[in-house]
């Protein structure tokens, strides 16, 4: 009679252990999860993605000769769109499926002005407007403004390439004498000048 009695009694005893070793269970493995997300490894590096592909290498297959130029500021600069490392395609934008036969609608960067020169042909304003645009997306024209005059003046009638290098080694307008910065604006106008006369 005793072996009846007791049985319900260490029924009752097993299922309440189980439970509470079914609980200790769920709340040690919840708090594996929180662990793993707090030691060591923040979220953010946990979700870091590392490019294995070159995203250049599509461009760089037909301009070899630009292989290694985006050196200098741009080679090393993170694009403040994307929060990436600046690409071909981040200032030569426009590329289409047709860009092999022509790639007449691809934003490229040459020395161009409105004034037509003896050297230097003039070129249209919506062409140094297209160029200009596109550097401005990330060199904020007030900041320019602020860092020299020339670029206020300059800003619709001489593309920023004129004087800076889209690909650098050494951008020819960073630590510029002030001899050599008159020099340049002296030759420019000069050939302006002389065109100017030519045609008179």
């Amino acid at each position: 009679m005793s072996n009846l009695k007791a049985s319900p009694f260490w029924s009752a005893t097993i299922i309440a252990a189980l439970c509470l070793w079914g609980i200790s269970l769920t709340v040690a493995t919840a708090n594996e999860g929180v662990s793993a997300q707090t030691s060591g490894d923040s979220v953010s590096q946990q979700h870091e993605v590392t490019f294995q592909r070159n995203p250049d290498y599509a461009c760089t297959q037909c301009h070899k000769d630009e292989e290694n130029q985006l050196a200098g500021t741009h080679g090393e600069a993170i694009n403040p769109h994307t929060n990436r490392d600046m690409t071909c395609i981040d200032c030569h934008t426009g590329i289409t499926e047709d860009h092999r036969d022509g790639a007449k609608d691809v934003v490229k960067f040459d020395h161009s002005q409105s004034v037509a020169g003896t050297d230097i042909p003039a070129a249209s304003l919506a062409w140094i407007l297209q160029q200009n645009t596109q550097c401005e997306a990330c060199h904020e024209p007030l900041d320019l403004r602020e860092a020299n005059w020339t670029h206020d003046v300059h800003a619709r009638d001489l593309t920023c390439t004129s004087c800076h290098d889209v690909h650098p080694k050494q951008d020819p307008m960073k630590g510029i004498t002030r001899k050599d910065n008159i020099q340049l604006c002296v030759d420019c106008h000069s050939d302006q000048t002389k065109a100017r006369e030519e045609k008179e």
